[in-house]
């Protein structure tokens, strides 16, 4: 049987809304696009250079084509960069020219073992 000093909490929309922020996000996202294309809905014709072909499309789907185009681009070319800068960064780091110098002072002394125990010792502050 439950406590009777539990109480149910009341439902929130404030709460709900956040523990749905994302979909929430997702849904006006979808929504401002699709009001964006409805709005804009001339016709226009892309052709494109070389005699490579023309279409016919609203001014909406066409601006929303170029910025999805734009952002695959964009996604392609930091991913070629960054693969390039990864494998500078690996043929850089030989062993004599590493990438990070070693310094003697982040290195324990020669004789560090020698002077530490096998473990926990009796004497130690924790006894």
């Amino acid at each position: 049987m439950a406590s009777s000093y539990y109480k149910r909490r009341k439902r929130s929309l404030i709460r709900n809304l956040w523990v749905y922020r994302r979909l929430v996000a997702l849904a006006v996202v979808v929504g401002l696009l699709l009001w964006f294309v409805l709005t804009n809905n001339e016709r226009v014709t892309i052709a494109f250079p070389f005699g490579l072909g023309s279409f016919q499309s609203t001014t909406g789907l066409v601006i929303l084509l170029s910025a999805m185009v734009g952002s695959l681009l964009t996604a392609l070319t930091m991913t070629v960069l960054w693969a390039i800068w990864k494998a500078r960064l690996e043929r850089d780091e030989t062993p004599e020219n590493p990438t990070r110098p070693v310094n003697d002072e982040d290195l324990p002394p020669p004789d560090y073992a020698a002077k530490t125990g096998d473990g926990l010792t009796r004497e130690g502050p924790w006894s």
